[in-house]
This record gives C-alpha cells, sequence and structure tokens, in this order.
C-alpha cells in the first residue's frame, strides 16, 4: 500500500514542478519589458525621411524595434487590411477616414501636415505656374491614385476644372511621391505635382507653391491597428511620433508643419 502512495505523490509532485515551470514561463512572457516587443508601422512612402529618423532616436530611447513598411498610402492599407500590424502612417487623413469605416483602427491623433506643389528641375525656366503644365510637349510625371498625393491632386484639379487639360501632358505614372519626384530629379520629365516636403531632398530641384493648394494642406495622422498584438506598445509610439518634441522637431527639420499644442488636445 505505501509504493503505490509514495508513486502517487511523487507524480503530483512532477505535475506541481510542470505548473509551477509553465506558469512562471507565461509569467515572464506576459510581463516582459516593453524594450522586446517589436512592432510593425506602415508608413507612406512621402514620410520615409521624418519617420526613419524618429523611429532611430525612438528605439535609441527605449530599445523597442520597430519595423518600418513603406509603400503608397492606398497599396499600405490593402497589405492591412488582408494582414496584420500595430500602425498605419499614410501621408493623408483621407486614408485613416477609410481605414475607420472599414473597422480596422481602434484610435488615431495627428502628426504633422504636408502641403503639395509643382516640382521642376532648378534648371527649368519655361515652367512657372499650373497654367504652364497644360502646354503641349510638357512631360509630367504623376502619382497614381494608391499613393496620398495622387489621390489628393486628382481631386483638388478636378475641383478645380484644370485636371483634363493638364492629363493630357501626362507622360507616366508612379505608385509613390517619392518616385514621381526622382523622375524629374533624373530629368525623365519636366515636371510633377508632390509634397513640397518630400522635394526640398533634391538640391537640384526647385518648387512652385500654387495658391489652391496651399490652402488645402493635408493633414497626416498615426493609428493604432485593431490587429496589433500590443496595443499598448503600439500606443506609446504612436504618442512619441505625435506629441513629442523630439518627432515634432524632426517633422520640422524635414520641412514638415506640426500641429499646434491645442489640436494635439483633441486626439482621437
Amino acid at each position: 500500500m505505501k509504493k503505490p502512495l509514495i508513486i502517487g505523490l511523487v507524480l503530483v509532485a512532477i505535475l506541481a514542478a510542470c505548473f509551477y515551470t509553465l506558469s512562471k514561463r507565461n509569467t515572464s512572457v506576459g510581463s516582459n519589458n516593453e524594450s522586446t516587443t517589436e512592432l510593425t508601422l506602415y508608413c507612406a512612402a512621402g514620410l520615409r525621411q521624418p519617420i526613419k529618423q524618429i523611429i532611430e532616436t525612438y528605439t535609441e530611447e527605449t530599445g523597442r524595434k520597430v519595423n518600418i513598411i513603406y509603400n503608397g498610402s492606398g497599396a499600405l492599407l490593402s497589405q492591412i487590411k488582408i494582414g496584420t500590424g500595430d500602425l498605419y502612417l499614410p501621408a493623408n487623413i483621407a486614408y485613416i477616414q477609410d481605414a475607420a469605416q472599414a473597422e480596422l483602427i481602434a484610435e488615431y491623433m495627428p502628426a504633422a501636415y504636408l502641403t503639395a506643389v509643382i516640382v521642376i528641375h532648378q534648371d527649368n525656366t519655361s515652367i512657372q505656374s499650373l497654367e504652364d503644365l497644360t502646354k503641349p510637349g510638357v512631360r509630367i510625371s504623376f502619382a497614381d491614385e494608391t499613393a496620398a498625393i495622387g489621390r489628393f491632386a486628382r481631386e483638388i484639379l478636378i475641383k478645380h476644372g484644370v485636371y483634363a487639360a493638364i492629363e493630357k501632358n501626362i507622360i507616366v505614372t508612379k505608385p509613390t511621391v517619392n518616385n514621381i519626384v526622382e523622375d524629374v530629379a533624373l530629368g525623365s520629365v519636366d515636371a510633377t505635382i508632390a509634397w513640397g516636403a518630400v522635394a526640398r531632398h533634391h538640391p537640384n530641384l526647385r518648387t512652385i507653391e500654387v495658391a489652391m493648394f496651399t490652402q488645402t494642406r493635408q493633414a497626416t495622422a498615426i493609428a493604432v491597428l485593431k490587429t496589433s498584438r500590443t496595443p499598448a506598445a503600439a500606443l506609446h509610439l504612436a504618442h512619441y511620433i505625435s506629441t513629442t518634441d523630439q518627432a515634432r522637431q524632426i517633422f520640422q527639420a524635414n520641412g514638415f508643419e506640426v500641429p499646434a499644442l491645442a489640436e494635439k488636445q483633441s486626439d482621437r
């Protein structure tokens, strides 16, 4: 009788040890330091320059790794609809609204502003205004509608009744704002319409302001996705991009405007 009892006690002790080990392991995973959490950020190509710098600073400060996927805002939204990730930063808040309607985001907050401009080579003297883009022989590279600048520019130009006259000079369309700016920098085309903050990184280019664009600057916003497995960490990064002095200074240094503090208080 004693032998079965001893065996039973041994088995109970082994099971208890196993449960204790599993419990400690789960506790360790659950209380993992935030710095070990990896995040995935879907970011519009036009925001690459400031976001790259902001994330480098963020990683230095927190130790947290952030994987960034760059593409056109619309293309990124398509990826999000069929995949997973933590944050979404398009170059036009219209895409945030699209994502909200699709019930993909938990919350969002403002990040920066972009203004569209005409971009030409610094040696180009034949283009001085939007009207010049309608002249015969002008070669234009234009972003397609999966890019925020392409969607925005088409909507504004159509609204003002000038898109049809410009469209006949579009010889190529590209998926991101970076692509169309590079076309002008390489001399492949004469002009494009792009975000001014992107064009400023090319020393051989110059920009022309257009009233209809400056009067309708576009807001960007950073959203926490419902697919995030670590929403607290994702929200922490969203706040860092949206509100910290470090991020705001980097945006401004790269030619972006940032929301006033009063606007920050109305985060959603």
